[in-house]
């Protein structure tokens, strides 16, 4: 139905009938423009070892043609890497082999990313570089103990941030390498549906949150240093 005027608000009617209430709100409408497409990296300058790399947009993306993106070496050299578009998260994932003291270019010229109201983006150039293995630190970690797999380690700042996370259906030795220099703590989560993520549980079935439990002090991980920590779980 085309009705013959514009509305410039609307009128809502809320009643409660066991109180014997009735109440009406007005909302004012109004006009909102359409957004600008707008793309950001999650990384900027330094690229970090071990931490993926992707592109994110503040429209959702539709479509993404991979012929014109390019990825070059400080000698211009073309580098090999795979692209893929993540429409759930509404960003572009990016895998490629990254190496120490080295500088990347990255390049997507107009029509690389188009969004859902069919904008493409303009020429975009992201520089990123890469400090040497020396300039970070590794940890080895051992669970010993109450361990029941599967299982979720993380390696988290003292705000509880999550800076790598490491997942095993069995028994491994944990291996984070490439840490930049800083305080840490360490988070187990014990998986027991496997789905690789930690589950709130569900109050109405009687579910309970999946157990998580802490190392009991801070880790200090230090440039070109090697660390190895044991971990002993308790029930």
């Amino acid at each position: 139905m085309v009705y013959p005027f514009e509305a410039d608000s609307l009128v809502f009617t809320v009643a409660n009938e066991k109180e014997s209430l009735i109440d009406t709100f007005t909302v004012k409408t109004k006009k909102v423009g359409m957004d600008t497409l707008v793309v950001q990296p999650n990384q900027r300058g330094t690229l970090e070892f071990g931490k993926p790399f992707y592109i994110g947009a503040n429209t959702p993306i539709t479509y993404m043609d991979s012929s014109k993106i390019s990825l070059a070496r400080k000698d211009s050299t073309l580098v090999k890497f795979n692209s893929v578009l993540d429409t759930i998260d509404n960003k572009i994932d990016f895998d490629f082999e990254v190496e120490p003291n080295e500088n990347y270019a990255l390049e997507l010229l107009p029509g690389a990313i188009v969004d859902f109201f069919e904008t493409e983006n303009d020429t975009i150039s992201i520089n990123l570089t890469t400090k040497s293995y020396a300039d970070f630190g590794n940890l080895r970690l051992t669970l010993d103990g109450a361990v029941t797999y599967p299982l979720i380690v993380q390696l988290t700042d003292e705000k509880g941030v999550t800076a790598k996370e490491l997942f095993a259906s069995e028994y491994q030795v944990f291996e984070f390498t490439n840490i930049k220099p800083a305080k840490y703590l360490i988070r187990v989560i014990f998986d027991s549906n496997g789905n690789q993520k930690w589950d709130t549980g569900n109050y109405l079935q009687r579910i309970q949150p999946e157990k998580v439990t802490y190392y009991p002090s801070v880790l200090e991980v230090r440039a070109n240093w090697e660390l190895e920590q044991t971990f002993t779980l308790s029930n």
